[in-house]
């Protein structure tokens, strides 16, 4: 018997978008930090996801939880001063450096490969899922090169606090579109494959050429994926995730999401990884393997 009180969001989502999934669960993420208790659970046709505060917790609206999510500080581990000075020492040519910019230049690079992700107040929540090979959280990485992650974060979450998204209901969070230049972390399917230099003929990010982004998706995915994650299926080299109809807390959400928890009895969905280039990744649709039962 769920111990949640009445759902105080719902959101739609396309359950064949494996962004829009790992965002359900990273809103599932900061909604249990914000209210300090909190469970979700997925429609049994799949397209929609309830976020409800748990009785005893405080709080459990949704204007307010995306307010704290646009508001809240993100930092890193590296100072803003440390990342200005690798983005210009990587940018600069190798020939020019001095061996005293070159040791600078190895140990800054040494920070950002140990570099982690804070969201401050009222989250609390650190974030490096990327650097996790030990159990394929860096599968998921879909930046390379000298691209950096708090820019691409904070790009996000600078579209989710324009006044325009305070008349946006919850239910269409993960379908409200974004242009201001920045670049997505491509975990839309959506645009997953749009990006594709193989796909067009050039690649669209050596050229800064910007599609169409849907931040929320983007933001909120990031940080699903620090609990959240897929399931490796290593005959096929794609990854499945499960929806959950059972309203559960993350801990246990989570052990649904990989198929670790016999109570879920949501869809089941298979996904894989486009390559844009050598290094740059981004998630392509997924298709359903297993449906639901009433069991």
């Amino acid at each position: 018997m769920s111990t949640t009180a009445d759902p105080a969001i719902r959101i739609g989502i396309d359950p064949t978008n494996p962004g829009q999934f790992f965002a359900c669960c990273g809103l599932l993420e900061l909604a249990d930090r914000l209210w300090r208790g909190a469970e979700g659970a997925f429609s049994f046709t799949g397209d929609e996801f309830s976020l409800s505060r748990t009785r005893d917790s405080i709080g459990g609206n949704a204007d307010e939880l995306r307010c704290k999510l646009a508001g809240c500080e993100i930092t890193s581990t590296m100072t803003d001063e440390q990342i200005s000075r690798l983005k210009k020492l990587l940018n600069q040519e190798k020939i020019s450096l001095t061996w005293e910019d070159i040791a600078e230049k190895q140990g800054l690079s040494e920070l950002w490969k140990r570099e982690r992700l804070c969201l401050g107040e009222p989250f609390h929540l650190w974030i490096d899922w990327w650097g996790d090979d030990r159990s394929g959280g860096s599968s998921f990485k879909t930046w390379a090169g000298k691209q950096f992650v708090i820019d691409l974060v904070r790009g996000m979450q600078s579209q989710i606090r324009t006044d325009r998204w305070s008349s946006i209901p919850a239910a269409r969070w993960l379908n409200e579109p974004a242009n201001d230049g920045s670049l997505p972390l491509y975990f839309d399917a959506d645009i997953g494959g749009q990006s594709s230099s193989l796909d067009v003929g050039f690649s669209m990010d050596a050229l800064s050429m910007r599609s169409r982004t849907r931040p929320m998706i983007e933001i909120a995915a990031f940080i699903g994926l620090q609990r959240f994650r897929p399931s490796p299926e290593k005959l096929s080299g794609s990854f499945s995730y499960g929806q959950w109809t059972d309203s559960l807390p993350p801990i246990l959400a989570a052990a649904a999401c990989c198929g670790r928890l016999s109570q879920r009895r949501g869809m089941t969905f298979e996904f894989r990884l486009l390559y844009r280039t050598k290094y740059l990744k981004s998630f392509l649709t997924a298709n359903p393997i297993r449906r639901p039962t009433n069991e």
